[in-house]
């Protein structure tokens, strides 16, 4: 169904997008050139919520509770205890995109530190929202996850500069510092809260 493609898609880029109208009725100004390089960040976040698989508080209802669904949880917090190499790859990968993109997108995340920071904590909230589903919340899933941001931005610093500096002081006039931290959060927290496929049976 249609609908189950464009209500995600809606609940991801919409938290941004009011985030960039009350910015502008506040007098800040940025270009649409970097407004379009936001939403392409977006529709990423997107894409790694459909691999992950995150739950919704309505999971938490059908479970009865918050208690019943922490007991039910499936949780790993002992690092290096998954199965296979190919597991720590994919998820360092699945991240490299998002240390490319704040980069490329916004001057104050050139610094690998910083965009870690991101990666971190765009994880630990996915792990997070995993927790109501049959889905484990692993902590080597949350450091390969920022070991692959940190490595996306590495190769932006290889790269970037040299191949994708093309219209830079247009793509990167940004609304504030926190600008992907609060996209990526309200994003999360809006899908956790708002969207259940069940709606569509």
């Amino acid at each position: 169904m249609i609908l189950m493609t464009i209500i995600p898609i809606i609940l991801t880029l919409g938290p941004a997008m009011i985030y960039q109208a009350v910015q502008f009725l506040w007098g800040r100004k940025t270009t649409a050139f970097h407004c379009i390089w936001t939403y392409i960040m977006m529709v990423y976040v997107r894409l790694v919520f459909s691999v992950t698989g995150i739950g919704s508080v309505w999971d938490i209802i059908e479970k009865g509770g918050l208690a019943p669904t922490l007991r039910l949880a499936h949780i790993n917090l002992v690092p290096l205890q998954s199965a296979g190499l190919f597991t720590y790859c994919t998820n360092a990968i699945m991240f490299m995109p998002l240390g490319f993109l704040l980069p490329y997108i916004w001057k104050h995340y050139r610094n690998p530190w910083k965009t870690a920071s991101v990666g971190l904590i765009f994880s630990v909230l996915i792990e997070a929202a995993q927790l109501p589903t049959s889905r484990l919340a692993d902590i080597d899933d949350v450091m390969m996850n920022t070991l692959g941001t940190f490595l996306g931005y590495m190769v932006w610093r290889v790269i970037g500069p040299h191949f994708f500096n093309r219209k830079e002081g247009l793509r990167t006039i940004s609304l504030s510092n926190w600008e992907p931290v609060i996209y990526i959060v309200s994003a999360c927290v809006g899908t956790f809260l708002l969207y259940s496929w069940k709606w569509f049976i």
